[in-house]
């Protein structure tokens, strides 16, 4: 039974995302758009009630995800909205007791419910000398959204961590459950398990997901440190990172921060956050697991996905979001008396403080708060970790970084990041390739928005990321599909931008993406030919 849930948010209150892009005004005709089961029993009686309604049905975990994937954007339609969306939040759920996570089927594997948020299953594993083959940097994403996008860790052998999930059970839209594992079989060259990895919620609701993890025998076996070194252009840069990648002096998971303003006064301009595998250490520390909040209680207190910042840095955030608009990255004497440059500097400092703090825990978890920001973020495979992958690195920041280190109308005030993630399989995910022992680099920018829709940031802010954003399409890239992207129609005129989700755009990326879309296109059909779990955004997407 549910030991933790008290009074969930009434289920007329709009529903809305973590950087708030998306808000979704329930139906004015006050009928029900939104449950909370918290069995299976309950869950299929829901989704019964759910079918019945007509409309798309969508599961809600932890709300981080940017496009419209779980509901869209009704402000325009309000008050006059009927019911478009009927939502499931997941972060009651258990079918697993009490708090949704157990050993097993086999030997290195966890099997969690899709509201499980990760650093709960990290405090799990911690207890019982294991830990993530791929974590992400914060802790506070549900399970069940960090398998149904490609959400990517630091770890530089390993996949994003959907493609960690060895199994996962689904409840289709007549209330019955399907295994999919590695022994379902095949069909036309595919494996079901390459939809289900990075589903987009399209294929039925989960109910449990089997995770293989990694033993850590103590807590010693995984080090953290953090290093900051200067290179002001492509060769230096090539030089930092290949003894970062190869060699005896490699680091097994890492996370590197730059900005692009420091170089230009000889100022160190990359941070990066590295943790190495240690099979013998000294002295052996016994695990130490940090804890974590359920996700049931936070619900009830509305409380989903990121802390946001509070206090002094909540309200200097107002001041950041406005320093993008500066002239000058450099000037100081607009006000306030701290130019974008020096927000970036804070920045790096403030994420190096954190993770020396998440360090002294033994936790590769390491962020533990953040302010209202929007991402872009790429997934560009390389042919090497060598000369040339680094170097088209080095490109890919540079595209980004060359331009707001001038005078001009947008600035970022947040580091760019970049991570580096082996390729896979999973079909829809923006690292599928059929090369094998591929990598790929992941190319992050951020940036300070307000709760509105994307459509209504900044037109400076717009251009930028949509001028960003060519460059890496050009690359070959692909985007997250957790994140913004298609910021311009691809058969626009040079220059030109939108808001988020350019309907041309998307239609383009389904022509990018070509068989595999099509093979999930397919098999999603299979599933739910009566498009129970299909939404307008999701359609578009496949082409559907």
């Amino acid at each position: 039974m549910i030991t933790d849930h008290a009074a969930l948010p009434s289920p007329k209150l709009p529903w809305k995302n973590w950087s708030g892009n998306l808000i979704h005004n329930p139906p004015n005709d006050g009928a029900d758009y939104y449950a909370y089961p918290t069995t299976k029993a309950d869950l299929q009686s829901v989704l019964s009630r759910a079918v019945k309604t007509g409309v798309p049905v969508r599961v809600s975990g932890q709300r981080h995800s940017q496009p419209p994937l779980v509901a869209a954007d009704n402000r325009s339609a309000w008050p006059n909205t009927k019911l478009t969306t009927f939502l499931i939040d997941m972060s009651c759920y258990r079918d697993i007791y009490p708090d949704g996570i157990m050993l097993g089927p086999g030997p290195n594997q966890v099997t969690v419910n899709p509201g499980v948020r990760e650093d709960n299953v990290d405090t799990f594993l911690t207890a019982n000398n294991l830990m993530f083959k791929t974590a992400t940097a914060g802790g506070f994403f549900s399970i069940g959204g960090m398998t149904a996008v490609d959400v990517h860790g630091a770890t530089v052998a390993q996949p994003i961590f959907a493609e960690t999930a060895s199994a996962f059970t689904i409840m289709g839209p007549d209330g019955t459950e399907t295994t999919i594992d590695a022994d379902s079989p095949a069909e036309n060259g595919w494996h079901p398990l390459q939809f289900v990895r990075v589903s987009l919620g399209g294929l039925g609701i989960v109910t449990r997901i089997t995770l293989d993890v990694a033993p850590r025998p103590c807590a010693t076996s995984l080090k953290g440190a953090t290093r900051r070194f200067l290179a002001a252009d492509k060769s230096s840069f090539v030089a930092a990172l290949k003894p970062m990648l190869s060699g005896p002096t490699k680091s097994d998971r890492m996370e590197v921060f730059y900005t692009p303003y420091a170089a230009k006064v000889g100022i160190n301009n990359f941070l990066a956050l590295t943790w190495d595998e240690v099979a013998n250490p000294t002295p052996r520390t016994p695990n130490q697991p940090v804890g974590s909040a359920s996700p049931c209680a936070l619900a009830d207190k509305g409380d989903f996905g990121a802390p946001f910042m509070t206090g002094l840095a909540e309200w200097g955030v107002q001041y950041v979001r406005a320093s993008q608009l500066y002239n000058d990255p450099y000037n100081v004497f607009e006000f306030p008396p701290v130019p974008t440059s020096g927000f970036v500097a804070i920045g790096l400092d403030d994420i190096e403080k954190q993770a020396k703090a998440a360090n002294a825990k033994f936790s590769d978890l390491w962020l533990a708060e953040a302010s209202q920001v929007m991402f872009m973020s790429y997934f560009v495979e390389l042919p090497d970790l060598a000369d040339v992958g680094l170097g088209m690195v080095w490109d890919g920041l540079n595209a980004a970084g060359s331009i707001v280190a001038q005078n001009g109308p947008f600035h970022l005030a947040a580091p760019m990041e970049f991570r580096f993630i082996r390729g896979g399989d999973s079909a829809m995910s923006g690292t599928y390739t059929t090369t094998p022992g591929a990598t790929f680099v992941n190319l992050d920018l951020i940036g300070f928005i307000e709760a509105v829709p994307s459509a209504s940031y900044p037109a400076p802010l717009l251009k930028y990321f949509a001028d960003v954003e060519r460059i890496w399409v050009a690359m070959g890239g692909f985007p997250h599909n957790g994140k913004m992207y298609g910021f311009y129609d691809p058969a626009g005129a040079a220059g030109s931008f939108t808001g988020a989700f350019n309907p041309a755009f998307i239609a383009d990326l389904a022509k990018r993406r070509g068989e595999r879309l099509q093979a999930y296109a397919a098999y999603r059909k299979s599933v739910d030919p009566n498009g129970v779990f299909l939404n307008p955004y999701l359609a578009s997407l496949i082409g559907a």
